[in-house]
């Protein structure tokens, strides 16, 4: 029995998330009935270099099942190679796991017909693809055999603490060969780790973490240090954390960070714990800049880089424990069934943050803000400017609400609660900065989903107004507030600022454009660009060509 795996990565400048196939792997290896009757073909990581979904399947045609991952930034190239595989070798198995498969998006899951297994998203992928190559081998491979569904109480977990291996030292010569072409090819060396599973917490927003509520569970600390040492031995610099809520375990996690650390080894983009105490979210971070003291390892801002050497940019990697505040209004944190500190606190979190990274001489990390949920208000959105202000962290904006096809969020009955109007869009399969792909199998690819247009809590103007201001308030924080910012506060100076945009020249067809992108009834447009190009850089330069004016304006306003 042959298998393969198929993941595309977010851009095809970066190598894939491969590990989820090295963990079944491994997994089958150590609990596998006939593990001497199997062979795992090596999975495709050279996106960058494939034109077609032909250059895909030469590398393995011989299998017998091929798996997919399906992810909000991959899925139209994963739908689109599964079709092909389909129509050339009807006789293999496909089978479709991650994320975005489309359980409370029946047209998104009815167009997948070309799958013959699927394994939704809260369900572990070790245990179902050992029932799946069971099944296959006795030559009884039938759906109800292998198909649950964790959520509902009848599935297996998969308990990280059982595992007595490392897949990263199993996996040697293959990590060792990836991240080798990343180097030759100056792509990103993307890798992640994972030390925990599981999420305590059910937010609606989140399609697995929130969707499993369950307990955590934890991969034994001398196992997470040999994966952390056999990444680096491979030639990997830095691994993005998976884990779901750093810090849970305090003195556990904190250990594995500081073990890295101590190795020259970076565990990136820390997903701080859930909690509503306050002291403990500060004791973290100052147990972690405790860890870090004032090295000169520090990573630096990333503004001003260019190009697209993704190895040359590891240095930009961001190492301090992201703040994921998602809205500043308690009402909507209460509908998204989000545990976290209250406004006043997240308020002060913010304001230490930056205080401390000033001191270690540290980029303030990413600020994770969702822009325009339900039970939000156009009030808290300005609210949230003084967040934005306290971190100057000049690069993040708040994301686009992407109602994922397998969130509580998308189904019709939460929808229906709230008075939840969503329009379609999309965005090209590229990163959040606009960056172009690099080749044809990449190039114009677009991600369409569903976000949000109005609800109870704000209308389809406010709305308008939001995006907008989302990608103005950077620009003008941090150029032209520090003018005024003695006699006005950051969401008085926002508001202030929008009352002049709206008279100044060239205003009227970018808003007409955010009208149009925001319309049920016209053809779906980007939601990341406006005047044909990426939409900050459109907003900035209609800002920066009418900044003499803007500030006049707001003395007057202001005096």
């Amino acid at each position: 029995m042959r298998i393969a795996f198929i993941n595309p990565p977010h851009a095809d400048w970066s190598l894939a998330n491969n590990v989820t196939y090295l963990l079944i792997q491994s997994h089958y290896k150590h609990r596998g009935r006939y593990a001497d009757q199997v062979e795992f073909i090596p999975a495709p990581y050279k996106w960058n270099q494939y034109e077609s979904y032909d250059d895909v399947i030469a590398e393995i045609k011989s299998a017998d099942v091929i798996m997919f991952s399906s992810y909000a930034w991959n899925y139209t190239i994963v739908d689109g190679i599964a079709k092909h595989i389909k129509s050339q070798y009807p006789e293999k198995i496909l089978v479709l796991g991650g994320p975005h498969i489309g359980t409370n998006d029946p047209d998104l899951l009815r167009g997948r017909k070309y799958y013959d297994y699927i394994c939704e998203p809260t369900k572990p992928g070790e245990p179902f693809m050992e029932d799946l190559i069971d099944c296959y081998i006795e030559n009884r491979l039938d759906p109800k055999s292998i198909a649950w569904e964790l959520r509902n109480g009848t599935g297996r977990i998969h308990d990280l603490s059982t595992e007595d291996y490392s897949i990263y030292e199993e996996h040697q010569d293959y990590l060792k060969e990836s991240v080798d072409y990343a180097r030759q090819n100056n792509m990103e060396p993307f890798i992640v780790i994972e030390t925990t599973r599981g999420c305590p917490y059910k937010c609606v927003f989140c399609e697995w973490g929130g969707g499993i509520n369950t307990k955590i569970y934890k991969k034994d600390i001398e196992i997470v240090k040999r994966d952390i040492l056999a990444m680096k031995a491979a030639g990997y610099r830095d691994a993005y954390l998976t884990d779901a809520n750093f810090g849970a375990f305090e003195d556990r996690d904190l250990e594995i960070f500081a073990f890295g650390w101590e190795n020259g080894f970076n565990l990136t983009d820390i997903s701080t714990m859930k909690s509503k105490d306050i002291k403990r979210r500060k004791r973290l971070i100052d147990r972690w800049f405790d860890i870090v003291g004032k090295d000169a390892r520090a990573p630096k801002s990333g503004e001003g880089k260019g190009g697209l050497d993704m190895w040359g940019e590891t240095e930009y990697v961001s190492v301090v424990p992201t703040v994921s505040i998602q809205s500043i209004s308690e009402e909507a944190m209460k509908l998204a069934d989000r545990v976290d500190l209250s406004t006043e606190n997240k308020l002060e979190l913010s304001r230490y943050i930056n205080q401390r990274c000033k001191e270690h001489g540290f980029p303030i990390p990413a600020l994770e803000l969702i822009l325009a949920m339900p039970g939000s208000t156009l009030e808290d959105f300005y609210n949230e400017m003084e967040i934005i202000n306290n971190f100057k962290a000049w690069g993040s904006f708040r994301h686009d609400y992407m109602f994922l096809p397998d969130s509580r969020l998308n189904s019709a009955d939460y929808k229906m609660l709230h008075n939840i109007e969503t329009v379609e869009v999309y965005s090209d399969i590229v990163d959040e900065d606009g960056t172009d792909n690099w080749n044809s199998l990449y190039k114009n690819k677009k991600t369409y989903f569903h976000t949000i247009r109005s609800c109870n809590s704000f209308t389809h103007h406010e709305m308008h107004q939001m995006y907008f201001m989302n990608n103005a308030a950077n620009y003008l924080l941090k150029n032209i507030y520090p003018i005024f910012d003695e006699i006005i506060s950051p969401q008085g100076f926002t508001k202030e600022c929008f009352c002049v945009i709206i008279n100044l020249d060239g205003w009227e067809g970018i808003y007409t454009e955010i009208e149009d992108i925001f319309c049920p009834s016209t053809p779906p447009r980007s939601i990341r660009q406006l005047g044909g190009k990426f939409r900050v850089d459109t907003i900035e330069e209609f800002l920066e060509k009418n900044r003499p004016i803007l500030i006049s304006e707001l003395f007057r306003r202001l005096a």
